[in-house]
């Protein structure tokens, strides 16, 4: 049985990982599996959903890749870099260089270890990243700059790169959340994409037949009592009030 070598850097909970292991099992492979993250709680929270993996609790600018994969090479690494200063959810908040830089690591592992795949996910506005003002804030007439270097920074390691911005909906998760991904292929390797399962009225499409998009409320445990939101001990945000508003406007009538 072959074993996929595999590494998952920025490990949380593991959700990319169980994918990874999935479709190990059904390939008919084993995985080999090591997670990095510095912080403890997530690598607990890791390991307790992920106990064969080999576990690296570490700031990433402290692990050295040659070390932790001894063998020198990787059949796959995964990588989900910081993403909290790059989303829109900050809501114009100024941003961290160094947090945003944290992507880079992934081209430290990938040059000095021989990696035959890649698969980062960020979110979408991660395509925006770019140089920030001194204001802390990232130059509109700059955006994208630091995304594309990063890209030609693959490329330059010897790897097909191809990227997209796919919707979790459309592949059977009750959620419309969207998310940029990342594929990197060493050589002149195909880079495949998944195609539809779900759509949003289900049917004949030009991927074939689809199954009807998922609901939350299929996976909602109603018997749960709910909390209200005007009677939380600290209120919600004024922006969050009023997306749940605009989402009773929409649905509630």
């Amino acid at each position: 049985m072959k074993t996929i070598r595999a590494a998952d850097l920025f490990c949380g909970a593991g959700g990319t990982s169980s994918g990874l292991k999935k479709a190990c099992e059904a390939l008919g492979y084993k995985l080999d599996l090591l997670a990095v993250n510095h912080w403890d709680i997530a690598i607990a929270t890791h390991s307790a959903n992920h106990p064969y993996a080999r576990h690296i609790c570490e700031n990433l600018d402290n692990v050295n890749p040659r070390k932790a994969v001894p063998s020198g090479a990787l059949d796959i690494l995964i990588a989900s870099p910081e993403c909290t200063h790059h989303s829109n959810a900050r809501g114009g908040k100024p941003c961290s260089d160094q947090s945003r830089a944290s992507a880079w690591h992934v081209l430290r592992w990938a040059e000095a270890l021989r990696i035959d795949n890649i698969l980062i996910e960020n979110v979408k506005e991660f395509q925006g990243w770019g140089p920030l003002g001194t204001n802390g804030m990232p130059l509109k007439s700059r955006k994208g700059e630091t995304f594309q270097a990063f890209i030609i920074a693959l490329t330059s390691l010897g790897y097909k790169v191809d990227f997209r911005v796919l919707n979790a909906a459309y592949y059977g998760d009750p959620t419309t959340r969207e998310r940029l991904f990342i594929i990197a292929r060493r050589g002149r390797r195909t880079i495949n994409w998944p195609q539809p399962t779900h759509t949003p009225d289900g049917g004949d499409t030009l991927f074939g037949k689809t199954k009807h998009w998922r609901t939350a409320r299929e996976i909602i445990d109603w018997s749960i009592p709910g909390q209200s939101i005007f009677t939380r001990k600290k209120p919600l945000s004024q922006n969050t009030m009023n997306r749940i508003f605009a989402g009773l406007k929409k649905f509630a009538q």
